[in-house]
């Protein structure tokens, strides 16, 4: 396959995120016999000091011409008016912990949390669409908190719609008291919680509270067009940046944007080997570098076993 992929660091700790991501998206091209094109562009404080302003037309017309886009921070100023530009109706915002890591501590979280970025009819559709498909690609049930008011009525038969698109899929409506108390007390639960914009923000920001692994949190928002997916890198992080995030957005980037289920999976599984082998009993510590090595070295051994042939 080829394609072209854009990278926005938007901040310095960004800057690390892009090239974790970017050492995998090579590697992955690599094994499995791909020719991935890795753009860059600005977006952020690096826009602001060459053009004065956090976002150009140029970049987005840059983004739009590319399959994925991969914004190393999705806390950079111009990130929302970016998935205004490219007409994403969707931000996923991923709490799932890989399997290794549940059960360490405290209570695991696993949940993700869509927000409907705008409510008006055509938007919505392709919003709802998106966060169906994406529950059943991740084998997860579907809770929604409709709109108050006039808006209710239409949210609740757009649900309807994807319903019969999407049979199999179990689909519950909850109000947004009930859903903050569930993320508080059963966040593992949840499966995806899908909400229109004033209360996926509230909801949002509790579940990031409450999240025990921050550097684990990342943004999934795609349609049949472009994909944009970001790690979320608090503003008051203390720990060091890590290549897992990364690898998991590039994950979400090969399935939902190159339709590359087989590619995703085999970095997903090289997440969670390497997580294995770190926190094992007596492991010495790793380095962010010497993990993102050992990711790498997993999807290139998974590329050989399979022995996907070159492309005529």
């Amino acid at each position: 396959m080829r394609a072209k992929i854009m990278f926005l660091p938007g901040s310095k700790n960004g800057e690390v995120m892009c090239r974790f991501a970017q050492q995998i998206l090579t590697d992955v091209s690599a094994a499995f016999h791909h020719s991935f094109s890795l753009l860059q562009d600005k977006i952020g404080e690096e826009a602001l000091k060459t053009h004065e302003e956090a976002l150009t037309d140029e970049t987005v017309e840059n983004c739009l011409a590319c399959r994925a886009v991969f914004l190393g921070d999705s806390t950079c100023e111009g990130a929302d008016e970016l998935y205004d530009a490219l007409d994403l109706p969707l931000r996923i915002r991923s709490f799932a912990v890989p399997a290794v890591l549940c059960g360490r501590h405290e209570a695991p979280v696993s949940l993700y949390l869509g927000k409907v970025l705008s409510i008006d009819p055509e938007t919505l559709r392709k919003a709802l669409h998106s966060a169906f498909r994406f529950a059943q690609e991740e084998e997860r049930h579907i809770q929604h908190v409709a709109p108050a008011g006039a808006a209710k009525s239409e949210w609740d038969a757009a649900v309807r719609v994807q319903e019969v698109s999407f049979p199999a899929l179990s689909v519950s409506a909850l109000s947004a008291p009930v859903a903050m108390e569930d993320i508080i007390l059963s966040p593992e639960k949840m499966g995806l919680l899908l909400c229109p914009p004033y209360a996926g923000s509230i909801l949002q920001s509790a579940a990031n509270a409450l999240c025990n692994h921050p550097m684990l949190i990342h943004d999934i928002s795609f349609d049949e067009n472009i994909g944009l997916y970001s790690p979320y890198i608090p503003s008051e992080i203390t720990e060091p940046l890590n290549p897992v995030t990364a690898a998991l957005c590039v994950a979400r980037l090969l399935r939902y944007s190159l339709g590359l289920s087989t590619e995703a999976g085999c970095v997903e599984a090289a997440v969670n080997n390497v997580l294995s082998a770190w926190h094992a009993p007596g492991a010495a510590p790793v380095d962010p570098g010497e993990l993102m090595d050992l990711i790498c070295e997993q999807v290139n051994v998974a590329g050989e076993l399979m022995g996907k042939p070159l492309p005529s």
